[in-house]
């Protein structure tokens, strides 16, 4: 009967009270279904445990941490080395759980459903907050037997406490032997470059820029020098110009007084000779002796020579033609005796002059070697400074480097110094840690199934399929049933109505409901007497509470 806008409650009530068994077998069914579901599913029960997350004891302060992993991410890993196949098959065999379905299953499925079983589960960070900022996490496992679950719930905690100190001493010793094994790296790295570095600055000392002042003021000193060794030089040449003059003025006196008559000659001019000889080494000597010591070879000759020529003089004063010289000598004219003096004293002075000369020749030959050498010393601080520039972008390359790695090295250094002492931390168990908050508690209402939730919800899906389907039903008949109807979609006066005819037809429909209807009462029975038959114990326990 298609339904009308202006209907009222009895026509809704008619409706229902011609759909009743629709109505009663529906809620039948589906009640009857959801105890058969609360009965039937095993009973699972929960048992959880809360793990607080103690942090690092030490202030970070004084030892910093090399895990700085969350507890989100540690508990991910974690449970990736907790839940694996080995640690799970351990937890079995330890505890006996699923024995008969190791029996019938294989070993990858019945570890699958001990997986699915467990449930890890993060405190919020409002819970955190209130807490007192700690971090803590819920585990949980379901089992059919409450026993078992608080059990096993239990021993995967101490799995997580031992897994997280393991980890952790792990990382803290993997963290300080990679930064050692990093430093010894860097330490050969930053001692060949100080390597490099040593030898650029021995392959070019005194071309290197922090040198450069330095060769600088040198460079002016040996300048300053190179002129007073000019200065030196011009002044002994003046010298021995003014002293070669000498020599030459005393010559021609010399000369004109041996041409005078009464001048001596033979023996007694040899032995003047040796005497003018030894007093020109023996100046020559106190010029050299000056500047030198009795080891310079130039003195050792000259006194080696001194010696020879005083030893011959003494052989020569010796002889008795010397001796009848010196008598004749004592025997000439006064005149004679004073010619024979003067020339005697020139000559002596010529001597000491040629001596001076000579003296200076070799301080001239001296002060010239000198000046070669400041000239040469000068020329050299001048291409080192010249060089300078290009020896400073060297040095800043290889400087760039050593420094880079120095400060590569001294950040490793902390760095390891810091690991080593988190490592010493960790063995001790000074570091972060986890602690069972709640230990795994004994269930006593089983998890699985909520039984009162299953029956409300049963109970409201039969009040809308019982009353929702005979309404639906109604709607998809196109019967019209009364004189209402028959005027609201047709809109024509009805004159007269005809009464429903019983006639075979209609014995017939009636007696296929009256079939339908106890058949559906028997199916009832037959399965209500199934159920408690199989269940009836199960039924018993749930409604008295007792074995």
């Amino acid at each position: 009967m298609p339904l009308r806008p202006d209907m009222e409650l009895n026509d809704y009530l008619e409706i229902f009270r011609r759909r009743k068994w629709y109505i009663a077998f529906s809620v039948i069914a589906i009640l009857f279904g959801a105890s058969v579901l609360c009965v039937a599913l095993p009973e699972k029960f929960k048992s959880s445990t809360t793990i607080l997350v103690i942090p690092q004891r030490v202030p970070e302060g004084y030892v910093r941490s090399t895990i700085s992993t969350r507890v989100e991410e540690h508990l991910f890993t974690l449970r990736q080395q907790v839940l694996s196949r080995t640690r799970l098959l351990a937890v079995m065999d330890e505890l006996g759980l699923y024995k008969e379905e190791r029996k019938n299953q294989s070993i990858e499925g019945v570890v699958e459903k001990m997986r699915k079983g467990i449930e890890i589960q993060v405190a919020s960070a409002t819970t955190r907050r209130q807490g007192g900022g700690e971090d803590a996490f819920t585990l949980t496992f379901v089992h059919e037997n409450p026993q078992m679950a608080m059990l096993t719930a239990s021993r995967l905690a101490s799995f997580f406490i031992d897994e997280n100190m393991k980890n952790r001493e792990q990382q803290a010793v993997g963290t300080a032997d990679f930064l050692e094994s990093q430093l010894r790296v860097t330490k050969a790295k930053l001692e060949r470059q100080e390597e490099k570095v040593k030898q650029y600055k021995l392959r070019f000392s005194g071309e290197l820029p922090q040198q450069l002042q330095a060769n600088l003021q040198i460079l002016s000193r040996l300048q300053e020098q190179m002129r007073t060794n000019s200065n030196a030089i011009r002044n002994a040449q003046d010298r021995k110009v003014y002293i070669e003059a000498q020599i030459g003025a005393l010559e021609a006196q010399v000369t004109a007084l041996a041409a005078q008559p009464g001048s001596r000659a033979g023996t007694g001019d040899l032995f003047e000779t040796t005497q003018d000889e030894i007093a020109a080494k023996k100046a020559q000597l106190a010029n050299m002796s000056a500047k030198y010591n009795d080891a310079y070879p130039e003195v050792r000759r000259l006194k080696d020579e001194i010696a020879r020529l005083e030893k011959r003089l003494g052989e020569e004063q010796g002889k008795p033609s010397a001796a009848t010289s010196r008598i004749d000598n004592t025997r000439l004219p006064r005149s004679s005796q004073g010619t024979q003096g003067l020339r005697s004293r020139e000559r002596e002075e010529i001597l000491r002059l040629k001596a001076q000369n000579t003296a200076l020749d070799a301080e001239i030959a001296s002060l010239k070697k000198d000046y070669q050498d400041i000239r040469k010393s000068i020329e050299d601080l001048e291409a080192k400074v010249e060089k300078s520039p290009t020896r400073e972008q060297e040095m800043i390359s290889l400087t760039r480097d050593y420094e880079n790695l120095k400060q590569q090295y001294d950040d490793l250094l902390k760095k390891r110094l810091d690991a080593q002492v988190f490592q010493n931390l960790e063995k001790r168990q000074k570091g972060e840690q986890f602690q069972i908050l709640d230990p795994a508690d004994l269930p006593q209402t089983p998890f699985s199934p909520n039984r009162p939730k299953v029956i409300g919800i049963a109970l409201a899906l039969a009040l809308v399929v019982g009353f929702g389907g005979a309404i639906g039903i109604e709607m998809l008949n196109p019967a019209l049933r009364g004189k209402r109807d028959f005027h609201y979609f047709f809109q024509l006066p009805v004159l007269a109505s005809i009464p429903i005819l019983r006639d075979e037809e209609y014995e017939r429909r009636k007696n296929r409901n009256l079939v339908f209807v106890y058949s559906g009462l028997v199916s009832f029975t037959l399965a209500l007497t199934i159920f408690l038959v199989v269940f009836g114990h199960k039924v018993r326990i749930l409604l008295l509470g007792s074995n």
